[in-house]
């Protein structure tokens, strides 16, 4: 389960080898929560297409970003998400309407707007039907059970043979390469998920705790959806590796449903918000973080006596067993060496450098969450205005009323700017700072803001020293309400 970047195109891709492949109906489902997304309901978007050299692909990335309205979410600006959960249901068909086979893909998808140039083609490696795999281990393998989203596309898998029940699923494919293997299961043991059986992860589908892992495991998710759990791995895979689930440990008779097993080329596993923050801002520097270099003229001193011949392995055994000294050779008398510890205690004062108030700014990076950066240096606020008049009639009962002027406002509207000035960065954040010229959304302290500027030079410390940038926000809503 990957958070996709969706201003980039998004295509999915479904085959089939019988030779009947006619159509494709297309299934889209959306939503934020995803213990909402139904397939017995209607669908948020519902195309078909007829397949060309067995194949048909659908570009799907403007569909899902016209359903993913997440400025209009109560909840978006708390949880500083684009996320969205996307289940993607393809139903083959043959010339006469009868279904050949159903596939799906489920992930959540994020609003990220930079790499536009890349194309993400969602096509698993794998047939979902386990039916077809090859198995060999004394299983029985029943289709049309309920699944996650209200369906009948699970199977349910029973383990006949204890003595030959251990692997209870095995898919060799010819791959190489970062892949992710993906599955919703549901039973009540423990399940190993992974290539091989030296590389996987452990999960308990009883309680979803991860058991543990083994091997080279790059990455793993898991989360509860209904009463199934979805499990991924990202593994490395050879060309003798495949697909595998194996009961741990195997029992005889023991069962579990599977649906939508998926294989993908690449690390499609998940990421939170905090983890795809482009840099961190608000380190906090104390006298733990750092240790001023200084030097000392014996303003404290313990003396340590060496009654041994001095030679190297001497000293190396001394250090090693007073890692704390921090000392040099005082001087040498016959075989007694003095080592001299010094000590120096330096108070600190802790100074507030900005002058002016910080200014947090926030943004939408290119992973599709908000991310904010504090300005801390010069500030300018401005103001204009405009303005609609009219000439009254200032005459009452033929009275002239000298306090009231002939020429009257009708109409007023006002909006605010604002200069800020990001104070001293250090050169790693200049792809923070593009990234904040290229989004689309600002808040500042909180407030919806738009940027006014359009140019954007990178600055370093070989050619600027201090690195400073300067950027024109306007507030997004009217000091003076222009709404009638």
């Amino acid at each position: 389960m990957k958070a996709l970047q969706l201003r980039s195109p998004l295509n999915v891709s479904y085959s089939s080898e019988d030779s009947s492949f006619a159509s494709c109906e297309f299934s889209i489902y959306v939503n934020r929560d995803v213990t909402n997304i139904n397939t017995n309901t209607v669908a948020d978007y519902s195309l078909i297409a007829e397949p060309i050299n067995n194949r048909v692909n659908f570009e799907i990335a403007e569909l899902i970003r016209s359903k993913n309205d997440y400025l209009y979410e109560d909840d978006f600006y708390t949880a500083r998400d684009t996320a969205t959960y996307v289940l993607l249901r393809a139903v083959l068909l043959d010339s006469d309407g009868d279904e050949i086979d159903t596939k799906y893909n489920f992930f959540k998808v994020r609003d990220g707007y930079v790499d536009r140039n890349e194309v993400q083609l969602l096509n698993s490696e794998i047939n979902p039907d386990p039916r077809t795999w090859n198995n060999n281990f004394n299983t029985t393998i029943a289709h049309n059970k309920d699944d996650p989203f209200g369906g009948t596309d699970a199977y349910f898998i029973v383990d006949t043979v204890d003595a030959n029940g251990f692997i209870l699923l095995d898919d060799e494919l010819q791959l190489t390469g970062v892949h992710t293997l993906s599955v919703f299961l549901k039973g009540s043991n423990s399940v190993q998920i992974g290539k091989n059986s030296t590389n996987y992860i452990k999960v308990n589908l009883a309680t979803g705790d991860v058991e543990g892992t083994a091997g080279t495991v790059i990455a793993y998710d898991i989360f509860k959806v209904g009463l199934f759990y979805k499990v991924s791995v990202v593994l490395t895979m050879a060309l003798s590796d495949g697909f595998k689930l194996r009961e741990s440990p195997p029992q005889d008779s023991d069962f579990m449903f599977i649906f939508s097993p998926t294989i993908i080329k690449g690390n499609l596993l998940n990421f939170t918000p905090s983890e795809v923050l482009l840099q961190s801002n608000t380190q906090v520097f104390s006298h733990s973080s750092i240790r001023p270099l200084y030097m000392v003229d014996r303003k404290e001193s313990v003396a340590y006596n060496l009654k041994s011949s001095l030679n190297d392995r001497v000293l190396r055994v001394f250090f090693l067993f007073n890692p704390l000294v921090n000392s040099f050779i005082a001087s040498i008398t016959r075989r007694e060496v003095f080592l001299i510890n010094q000590t120096l205690t330096i108070p600190e004062k802790i100074l507030c450098e900005p002058k002016y108030t910080p200014v947090k700014v926030s943004f939408i990076n290119k992973f599709g969450v908000i991310q904010d950066l504090v300005f801390f240096k010069k500030r300018e606020d401005s103001f204009s205005t405009n303005q609609q008049d009219f000439k009254a009639n200032i005459l009452r009962n033929g009275t002239y009323l000298p306090h009231t002027g002939q020429k009257q406002i009708i109409n007023k509207q006002a909006s605010a700017k604002v200069k800020l000035n990001t104070g001293f960065y250090p050169e790693d954040f200049n792809e923070v700072f593009k990234q904040l010229q290229y989004s689309t959304n600002y808040w500042i302290d909180d407030e919806p803001a738009i940027l006014t500027g359009s140019n954007f030079a990178f600055k370093t410390s070989v050619n600027d020293k201090l690195i400073n940038y300067s950027f024109d926000f306007e507030y997004a809503n009217p000091d003076i309400n222009n709404i009638r």
